[in-house]
């Protein structure tokens, strides 16, 4: 775990101040720090739409440029579908209109996903985000008949969430193809793959097509090759340091959006616990204990029954947040 440097420290204390110019930032309609955000959750399980409100909230007073809910660090999977409208409806709440709101919408087939996105839409959803169908493996022309089928039927823009977790991997010739859809307009790219990002930026350059890296330790090397912005679980936690490092990479502050990536990758040394490979639960335990430090969220408790995290580990976060002076 890193120490922040005397230089970043005051680059942290100058963040403390609202209404940063905006002026260098590119106008664009879908791009910048979107936060992945989590499933506030009540000690009983229950999901919590009032605290998801106000954490949208304040994660858009910092700056953040959209928030994505009902993603996999929302827990998605679950969501009944009263949990998914309860939070979309309060997620547009906290957001309001100072921010764009993506919403999840992936069922466990064509007919679900549909009825999902029309749902998220009368919700307040700004863009419907879709993974390929869980569970069973499909081949690309499959994958594109069906993403475009829910693009047809979507009556708001849609976006691709490629994922190396599901079974069916989007390639980067059927992105590309899908780009050229009217009602298709970004792709969230989780694969960790630079040379891959690349070549989806190269297919689908000179069009408005949104390119958000999902891998937050890669945020600024995205943004250099030109990506629109990254979609990040750990601007729960951080989204100041995300917002900052966006503005100066756009600003040509090259150290400073340095030193920002710096700070995002050292925190992000918390996943990387060997516990974080018992369950999953300790991933979202993570941010959501963060939050709770923050004073950003008032339970930590998760959609999964029968977690109970070692007060070990409760001690190696509340340690490491501490060193990175959050």
């Amino acid at each position: 775990m890193l120490k922040t440097t005397d230089e970043s420290r005051k680059i942290h204390d100058r963040m403390k101040v609202r209404n940063v110019d905006l002026a260098q930032e590119p106008r664009v309609k879908y791009g910048g720090v979107v936060v992945a955000i989590i499933a506030p959750c009540l000690p009983t399980g229950e999901v919590d739409p009032g605290a998801t409100r106000r954490l949208c909230r304040i994660l858009t007073d910092h700056g953040c440029h959209g928030i994505f809910v009902l993603g996999s660090t929302g827990e998605m999977p679950f969501l009944d579908e009263d949990d998914r409208r309860a939070l979309t409806v309060a997620a547009r709440e906290g957001v309001g209109a100072r921010a764009t709101l993506y919403v999840g919408t992936t069922g466990l087939g064509l007919k679900q996903t549909i009825r999902y996105t029309k749902n998220a839409a009368e919700d307040g959803a700004d863009v419907a985000v879709i993974m390929a169908p869980m569970i069973f493996k499909f081949s690309q022309p499959e994958l594109a008949a069906y993403t475009r089928a829910a693009a047809d039927a979507s009556p708001i823009p849609l976006a691709i969430y490629h994922h190396k977790r599901m079974p069916s991997w989007y390639d980067v010739e059927t992105i590309a193809e899908l780009s050229q859809h009217p009602n298709i307009v970004a792709v969230k790219d989780t694969s960790n793959d630079m040379t891959r990002l690349q070549r989806l930026i190269d297919a689908t350059a000179g069009t408005d097509f949104a390119i958000f890296q999902g891998h937050e330790n890669l945020f600024l090397d995205s943004l250099k090759i030109g990506a629109g912005g990254c979609v990040s679980a750990l601007a729960n936690v951080s989204p100041e340091w995300h917002v900052a490092l966006y503005r100066a990479h756009f600003s040509g502050n090259a150290t400073e959006a340095e030193i920002h990536q710096r700070q995002i990758t050292a925190l992000s040394q918390i996943f990387h616990h060997p516990f974080s490979s018992v369950s999953f639960s300790y991933f979202t335990y993570s941010l959501k204990r963060i939050l709770q430090h923050r004073g950003w969220l008032e339970h930590a408790n998760g959609l999964m029954p029968g977690f109970q995290p070692p007060t070990e580990f409760d001690e190696v976060i509340l340690d490491h947040v501490r060193i990175m002076e959050l």
